[in-house]
């Protein structure tokens, strides 16, 4: 027998081989919604995996950011094993998220219908309804890859090949489909009522309800420009041939990590010029607002981008709103106390817009700059004063929102929206998170640049997402550009910063040990690149060190 400690203290004890899924019904009740995820030892586990050792258990239930994860997962997974039922001659793949939505383009020369898209559905709601059951079975990497070669891609067998041999793999069945869906999967398909399909751009669009209100489904709300910027980023690195991880470790592997460094770098680079192309010809410019989520890459866009400006005979002025924090004494606080550091209101919009109205008006303004080890804003000599051409540059995760710029008129200024827009993915199915990427970046960057360690990163960054689906995501689609900061090898190179930091996180540290292991997993696919390659103009620099713009960071 096996003996478990649960969270509320009390103790159990299960056979060796036995599952969690039991115990998470026994104690449903104390609970607000279904528990669609077990943590066993600290790591996120599935509630039909077989325990071997004695432990300690928590559960995670759905209507959190780690149990969405679970519920979107479980929710392709249907989707998938519908379509092989009904279309088996259609070729479904995961692309990215749209807000609560998650759209899959069609590769089939046959493409589904608007009726074939109804008739998925409807069978989906019928899983529901008759609670199929998601099949979890464990085997061991020889009999998993002979398996494997029947249902999965190259860029699956490419992966799977990269675990140890003594690995024992887990494949999921539902409705007599098998597939490899990297994290933990519901029960059954009664534990995701609410979704629904919709014909969208190539393919279709899974949409589901919001964290925190899993019962509620939302209406979809289209994102044509931001779909059209993940769309082509995908385009690209199929074109390139560095669309998946195992194509990228292929790369590394032949020595060609140098050249695919280049080739995303200079793409950056195109891309700069001709946003900077487009902003020479605005006749009316003087104000251009670049704005985006946390670890986006927002301060080297604006340095890069300025330089571009100045190519084109503009005289650009960056400013970073992040020297506009208040001194941290002064900053608002939550309802439990803590510090808000995203809200509107955490920036000293007088002072902002003191000194923005001063410097359109042609004076010289000293300018602050925020420190954020002792949390106080500074004044180290820096003066600033537009001239002929002169054009404002202001950085900040609030650059969108209408309320910091409102005097200045419309057709004075442009709105550009900065994102790490990943378009890399494991294999056709199993996609990389956008914000797990950015939360990789400011792990290594907290403990490079602000003193933290990866444990105080990890606690934050729930507060930090919350912040930015109130402040920043709501304005996204009032961007007049969009740019994507992914470099589809950083991922390589932040695993060498990355896993030292993670691996040092203590199992005491709960929500975090358990993201922590989750990410390690992740870059443990990863083959690591030698980053001394980067230019030191890199957005990736930013994160990592070395960066040219080390003085506006």
């Amino acid at each position: 027998m096996l003996k478990l400690r649960l969270s509320n203290g009390q103790e159990r004890e299960v056979a060796k081989g036995s599952n969690l899924l039991a115990l998470a019904q026994e104690l449903q009740g104390e609970y607000a919604s279904p528990i669609v995820e077990a943590v066993f030892n600290g790591e996120g586990t599935d509630l039909q995996r077989p325990l071997q050792t004695d432990g300690t258990v928590s559960f995670i239930e759905v209507n959190t950011p780690e149990g969405m994860r679970v519920y979107v997962r479980t929710l392709l997974f249907m989707l998938l094993a519908a379509t092989k039922k009904l279309r088996p001659d259609v070729h479904l793949e995961v692309r990215n998220t749209l807000g609560s939505a998650l759209y899959c383009i069609d590769n089939s020369q046959q493409k589904l219908t608007a009726e074939d898209i109804k008739a998925i559905e409807a069978y989906m709601h019928d899983m529901v309804k008759r609670r199929e059951p998601v099949q979890l079975t464990r085997l061991p990497k020889a009999e998993a890859m002979e398996m494997a070669c029947a249902i999965c891609s190259e860029d699956s067998l490419a992966l799977l090949k990269e675990v140890p041999e003594d690995t024992v793999l887990t494949v999921n069945t539902l409705d007599g489909w098998n597939g490899y869906l990297f994290g933990a999967m519901c029960p059954d398909a009664g534990y995701v009522p609410y979704f629904e399909l919709l014909p969208y751009a190539d393919g279709v669009v899974i949409n589901y309800p919001d964290t925190g209100s899993w019962t509620v489904l939302p209406p979809f709300e289209d994102k044509a420009k931001l779909n059209a910027t993940y769309q082509e980023a995908e385009e690209w690195s199929a074109m390139i041939h560095c669309n998946t991880i195992g194509k990228l470790n292929k790369i590394i592997e032949l020595g060609y990590a140098e050249k695919i460094i280049q080739i995303a770098e200079a793409l950056h680079e195109k891309k700069l010029a001709g946003i900077a192309d487009r902003l020479a010809s605005h006749k009316e410019l003087r104000l251009v607002l670049i704005a985006g989520p946390s670890s986006s890459g927002k301060t080297s866009t604006a340095q890069r981008l300025s330089i571009q400006m100045a190519v084109n005979g503009l005289r650009p002025i960056a400013i970073s709103m992040d020297d506009y924090y208040k001194n941290r004494a002064d900053s608002p606080r939550k309802a439990d106390g803590s510090y808000d550091f995203e809200c509107l209101e955490a920036i000293d919009l007088e002072l902002f817009n003191e000194h923005l109205q001063r410097l359109l008006a042609g004076e010289r303004v000293k300018m602050p700059k925020y420190n954020f080890r002792t949390g106080c804003r500074e004044y180290r000599g820096n003066e600033l004063q537009m001239q002929a051409n002169s054009v404002l540059v202001v950085e900040g995760i609030h650059g969108l929102n209408e309320k910091l710029t409102a005097a200045i008129p419309a057709e004075n200024k442009m709105k550009i929206y900065v994102s790490a827009l990943t378009p890399m993915s494991f294999d056709e199915y199993n996609r990389i998170h956008t914000t797990d990427m950015r939360l990789l970046r400011r792990m290594v960057r907290d403990s490079q640049f602000r003193s933290h360690d990866a444990e105080k990163t990890l606690l934050t960054w729930r507060n930090v997402r919350e912040g930015e689906e109130k402040y920043i995501f709501p304005y996204q689609t009032s961007a007049d550009i969009i740019f994507n900061t992914t470099l589809i090898y950083e991922l390589a190179v932040l695993k060498k910063y990355a896993e030292p930091l993670l691996s040092a996180v203590p199992q005491s540290a709960g929500r975090a040990y358990t993201t922590a292991r989750r990410l390690l997993n992740l870059l443990s696919f990863v083959k690591p690149i030698d980053d001394t390659v980067i230019p030191n103009n890199s957005i990736l620099r930013e994160f990592i060190g070395g960066s040219v713009f080390k003085d506006a960071l």
